[in-house]
């Protein structure tokens, strides 16, 4: 009976030790990127609209209409070489514990901004989930291309490696692009740190991007596999710090004239009406990519989209590109509206009521985009006119929804189910 109580205690007191020194095993983390907002005096400008449309076309390789000089103004090369590109611009992070970093919704919401900080040095980036590369402002370019523009310099960084023979070059559908050299540093984000990611350093930009003081980097959130990094492609912020979040997902809450957020490693419920609907990411081409083969306007009947192309949800875009077919069913209903010779795209009279958009968000879920959110900026040149935020892919195989998209529905992107997900905002 001694020996079985003195056994007993001993098997206790080796398994309390035991209990008592392993490790506990991390607990995951999740942070908030809050978007810095600024505020506009008078109305849109009347420009955003073709430069939202131009930004898109370039980024995507869709060619620019040839009768369309303002698009192809808009984007001339102004940074050295024979670089035309017009595309990433990024940072990242890692996350630790939650915290709130402000972001910047640019004027017609055509843009939405966050600061990130790399190696020390403060910087606002564009989070975009339709790309995977890392660029951002540097004193490589030309005096003249940082003008407005906060840089990063990996001088002045105690932390910054320099990845040798490692080069970017990012390439466009009409052969323009965007290159310069790589390294890796700490980045931070909402005080939510990741060392080592890679760091794109162009060395020539495009004039949209120069003209956009407001932002001095982009941030890819798209699948790594589309990394422009030769000779090895890296990964994005998402795919570094995944295994680190409590859940392998990050959300966007991107709101219409207010401050919005991006969320890692969580998802806020009280964020968003109903429950989400999740639909099935095809991630072959790099891209967040769903089904999307239904539309309705205002309080029509559901429609088929007879040639339906799959849809991609990117945060770096501003308009919504969609096939021809649900072009023209949309703004047939719109009184007035037409295609513009000189821009090249769908604008309207300014006083027209525009009917509520409703779209297929994978096979289950039909996202209604409110009819207000389809007049993006004032048209530029036609006074009383004002430009469509629904506009045309130009008969591409991909339709593209930007931001006018977001701005109505709260959007998870699940890295480990490779899922998408929606809801309508919270009111």
């Amino acid at each position: 009976m001694h020996f079985s109580l003195s056994l007993l205690l001993l098997t206790l007191t080796l398994w309390l030790t035991v209990a008592w020194t392993a490790p506990l095993k991390p607990q995951g983390r999740s942070f908030k990127v809050l978007q810095k907002r600024r505020d506009f005096a008078g109305p849109r400008s009347a420009g955003s609209g073709v430069a939202a449309m131009g930004k898109a076309y370039r980024k995507f390789g869709i060619p620019l209409p040839e009768t369309s000089s303002v698009l192809s103004r808009d984007f001339e090369s102004t940074a050295g070489s024979t670089v035309e590109g017009s595309q990433s611009l990024a940072a990242t992070g890692d996350g630790q514990s939650s915290s709130d970093v402000p972001t910047t919704a640019e004027e017609s919401d055509a843009e939405f901004l966050s600061p990130v900080t790399i190696g020390g040095q403060a910087v606002t980036m564009d989070f975009d989930t339709g790309s995977s590369d890392l660029w951002v402002f540097n004193p490589q370019l030309p005096d003249f291309a940082e003008s407005g523009h906060s840089l990063y310099d990996p001088t002045k960084s105690t932390t910054f490696k320099p990845l040798d023979g490692a080069t970017f070059k990012i390439s466009y559908g009409d052969n323009s692009q965007a290159l310069g050299t790589v390294g890796t540093d700490t980045v931070n984000i909402g005080g939510a740190e990741f060392a080592n990611q890679a760091i794109e350093l162009a060395t020539a930009v495009t004039k949209g991007f120069i003209q956009d003081a407001n932002s001095d980097g982009l941030l890819g959130l798209g699948f790594s596999s589309i990394n422009t990094v030769q000779p090895k492609k890296q990964q994005t912020f998402f795919d570094n710090i995944q295994s680190s979040l409590a859940e392998p997902v990050f959300t966007a809450n991107l709101r219409h004239a207010t401050v919005g957020s991006y969320e890692f490693g969580k998802i806020d419920a009280s964020k968003f009406q109903g429950s989400l609907s999740f639909t099935p990411v095809d991630s072959s081409r790099g891209f967040w990519e769903f089904e999307s083969k239904s539309f309705a306007v205002g309080d029509g009947q559901t429609q088929t989209n007879p040639a339906a192309t799959p849809a991609i949800a990117d945060t770096g875009t501003s308009l919504m590109l969609v096939d021809d077919a649900v072009v023209q069913a949309y703004w047939s209903q719109v009184e007035g509206a037409q295609k513009d010779k000189t821009l090249q795209a769908i604008v309207f009279p300014c006083d027209a009521q525009l009917p509520d958009f409703h779209v297929a968000l994978g096979s289950d879920y039909m996202a209604k985009i409110p009819g207000p959110l389809m007049n993006f900026s004032r048209a530029q040149g036609l006074p009383g006119s004002c430009f469509g935020g629904l506009q045309s892919n130009q008969g591409q195989k991909i339709q593209i929804y930007g931001d006018v998209m977001f701005k109505s529905q709260f959007v998870v992107f699940d890295g480990g189910k490779t899922a998408i997900g929606f809801a309508p905002h919270a009111i």
